[in-house]
């Protein structure tokens, strides 16, 4: 593969993330002022682009606490060069032009971007959090 091929499928990549997100990383401690509890503080490590994406086209059945849940995996697609994104890190979807019901949604990366010398886009593996 040459280099014109292989940035000529990363801007494709990107061209496919019509979302924006936003990456937070822990970074300690505080204390709330109003509630006087000790919260996690976060860092801001990436906004930008970025492309939800389902991984599996099947969903798998846990059982947590005698209640049946269905799990789908998904993923975050973000643009090579992204910061270094961490197991841990927390992805907030803040803006969608095309599911405005993404809005607002948030993730935890499970699974550290893979590096390789062709890659395309960043794909991570995400936890839902369910608010």
């Amino acid at each position: 593969m040459d280099a014109g091929a292989l940035l000529a499928g990363r801007a494709r990549a990107e061209q496919m993330m019509k979302d924006q997100c936003i990456i937070r990383r822990v970074a300690g401690e505080v204390t709330d002022r109003e509630t006087g509890k000790v919260v996690p503080a976060y860092v801001d490590v990436y906004t930008g682009r970025c492309k939800l994406q389902s991984y599996e086209g099947y969903e798998q059945e846990k059982n947590t606490a005698g209640t049946a849940l269905t799990v789908q995996r998904m993923s975050v697609h973000l643009p090579v060069g992204a910061y270094r994104i961490n197991v841990g890190d927390f992805v907030e979807i803040t803006d969608s032009r095309l599911d405005p019901l993404l809005v607002g949604r948030k993730f935890r990366i499970t699974q550290e971007a893979p590096f390789k010398t062709f890659a395309t886009a960043y794909r991570v593996f995400v936890d839902y959090i369910a608010d």
